[in-house]
C-alpha cells in the first residue's frame, strides 16, 4: 500500500518529542536558575512528567506523530499552537494542588516556552525534509488514475500540485480502456496502486468495474476504490482508508503488518551486510578463479522483475559462459520445467567452476547487494526475467506483489523435484498468504541446511 508507515515510527518520533521536552527543561533549569534560587533538578519531576503526560496525549489524538500521513502539513503551526496550549493549561492546573516543591511558575513558564520552540522547530524540519525529499522524486508511489468526472480531475490537479504528497500519476485511463488493455498496462508497468475514481451513475449505464478490480486482485497489485462498492473479488482483504480526506475502500491480497515489515526491512539490511562480509572474504579467491576458469566478467548482471513490476538489476558471480545468453534459445526444447520458467540439471552453459558455486549458492552472494539497497529481501518469492514474464497466466502475476527474495519456500520445498511452474506459483502464494518474520527465520535455516545437501542447485 502507498506509503504507509508503522505505528513504531510514530513512536520514534513521540520519543524524539519527550527527548525534545527533556531538554528543553534542563536549559529552561538552567536559565531560570542564574535568576532565582531553585530546589534540586529531580524535585520537580512532577511537572516534567505531567506536562509529558498530557503533550503526549494531545499530539497523539491529533495526529502530530503522524509525519508521513497527507494531511499532516495542514495547518500545522494551529495544530502545535493548540496542543501546547491545552497541555500547558492543564499541566498548570495540576501543579495548584501539588506541594511547592514541585513547581516554580518561572521554571514552568520557562519549559513550556521552549519545548514549545523545540518542538515547533523540528515539526517544522520534519516537514521541510519530506517535501524536499519527495520534491527531488524521492519516496514516490507511481500510481495509475482510472476513471472519470469532477472528482477524478480534482484528485489529479491536487495530486500534481503538491508533489510532497509523494505521488506520481504516470497513467490517467478512460473509462473506454477495456479490461484486456488495463491488464496489459499492469503487465508494463512499474505502479503500486490503481485508483478507481467513479461516480455513482456510470454503473447504470454499462460500465461494470468488476473485471478491473479482479484483474488488480489476481495480478496483486492494490486498489483505491472511491466509492461504495459491493463484494466484487473473491479473496482479497477490503479495508476503509481516507485519503485527501475522502472516503475510500481499498483492497489488496498481501496483508502485511507495517510493523512487521519494517523489522523485516532492518532484518534485511542485517542480513546483507552478513552476507556483503563473507563475500569480501572469499572475493579475491573467487574473482581469481572465475577469470581464469573462463573468459569474460566476473560478475553477471541481468534485468529482473521485482515488486508490482519494478524493474532491477540483478547480480551474480559469473557461473556461465558468456555467451549464454544467446545460446538459452538452442536449448528451449531441452527445459525440464512446464511453464514460464527455464531449467536444465546438466546445463551446457555451466562452467566446472559455475558447478561447485551453484551447489552451494556462492553464486548468489552479490545478491546481498540487491538485498541491502532494497529491490530484493532475504526471503521471499524469486524475481522473473521479463522474457519469463511473457509466458505467465494472469494469477501468477500475484506472486510479485512483495519483493522478491534470496531465497524462499519454493526453494526449501524441494524445488528441484517441482516439475510444474504452477506448483512453484502455489507454494509463493502460500508463502505470501501466511507471511510472518518467524515464517522467513524458519525457510532461512531451512535454506542453510539445503545448501549443504547432495541434491544441488541447478
Amino acid at each position: 500500500m502507498l506509503k504507509e508507515h508503522p505505528s513504531f515510527v510514530k513512536q520514534a518520533i513521540a520519543a524524539l518529542d519527550c527527548a525534545l521536552i527533556l531538554a528543553a527543561f534542563a536549559l529552561s533549569y538552567s536559565i531560570v536558575g542564574r535568576l532565582k534560587p531553585l530546589s534540586d533538578a529531580v524535585d520537580y519531576w512532577f511537572m516534567v512528567v505531567g506536562f509529558i503526560g498530557f503533550y503526549l496525549y494531545f499530539a497523539w489524538t491529533r495526529q502530530l506523530f503522524s509525519v508521513l500521513q497527507f494531511n499532516w502539513t495542514t495547518r500545522l503551526s494551529w495544530r502545535v499552537v493548540m496542543i501546547f496550549l491545552s497541555a500547558g493549561v492543564l499541566g498548570a492546573s495540576i501543579l495548584y494542588v501539588v506541594p511547592d516543591k514541585f513547581h516554580s511558575r518561572t521554571l514552568y513558564l520557562f519549559f513550556a516556552g521552549i519545548s514549545f520552540v523545540f518542538i515547533g522547530t523540528e515539526k517544522f524540519l520534519l516537514r521541510l525534509f519530506f517535501s524536499q525529499l519527495r520534491r527531488r522524486n524521492r519516496n514516490i508511489s507511481p500510481l495509475i488514475l482510472f476513471g472519470r468526472g469532477r472528482q477524478a480531475a480534482q484528485m489529479c490537479q491536487e495530486m500534481r500540485s503538491h508533489p510532497e504528497w509523494g505521488f506520481r500519476v504516470t497513467r490517467i485511463l478512460d473509462l473506454k480502456t477495456t479490461p484486456a488493455q488495463f491488464e496489459d498496462i499492469l503487465k508494463k508497468n512499474y505502479v503500486e496502486e490503481v485508483f478507481f475514481c467513479l461516480p455513482r451513475q456510470i454503473t447504470k449505464s454499462g460500465f461494470i468495474v468488476d473485471p478491473y478490480l479482479q484483474i488488480c486482485e489476481e495480478m496483486g497489485r492494490p486498489a483505491r476504490v472511491f466509492l461504495n462498492l459491493l463484494d466484487s473479488t473473491r479473496f482479497a482483504s477490503w479495508k476503509y482508508h481516507k485519503f485527501l480526506e475522502r472516503p475510500t475502500l481499498i483492497s489488496h491480497t498481501v496483508e502485511l503488518d507495517p510493523d512487521q515489515v519494517l523489522f523485516k526491512r532492518i532484518f534485511d539490511i542485517a542480513g546483507a551486510f552478513v552476507g556483503l562480509s563473507i563475500m569480501a572474504v572469499l572475493f579475491p579467491f573467487l574473482f581469481a578463479a572465475i577469470k581464469l576458469g573462463s573468459p569474460g566478467p566476473v560478475f553477471f548482471t541481468q534485468e529482473r522483475v521485482g515488486r508490482n513490476g519494478k524493474r532491477f538489476l540483478i547480480y551474480k558471480f559469473r557461473s556461465m559462459i558468456v555467451e549464454a545468453e544467446e545460446q538459452k534459445l538452442l536449448l528451449l526444447d531441452k527445459n525440464e520445467l512446464r511453464g514460464a520458467v527455464f531449467k536444465i540439471r546438466d546445463d551446457p552453459r555451466v562452467t566446472s567452476l559455475g558447478r561447485f558455486m551453484r551447489k552451494f549458492s556462492i553464486d548468489e552472494l552479490p545478491q546481498f547487494f540487491n538485498v541491502l539497497r532494497g529491490d530484493m529481501s532475504l526471503v521471499g518469492t524469486r524475481p522473473p526475467t521479463p522474457d519469463e514474464m511473457r509466458n505467465y497466466q494472469k494469477w501468477h502475476y500475484r506472486r510479485m506483489s512483495i519483493r522478491p527474495g534470496l531465497t524462499g519456500l519454493w526453494q526449501v520445498s524441494g524445488r528441484n523435484r517441482i516439475q510444474d511452474f504452477n506448483d512453484i506459483v502455489k507454494l509463493d502464494l502460500k508463502y505470501i498468504d501466511s507471511w510472518s518474520m518467524w515464517l522467513d527465520i524458519k525457510i532461512l535455516f531451512k535454506t542453510l541446511f539445503v545448501i549443504f545437501q547432495r541434491d544441488a542447485a541447478y
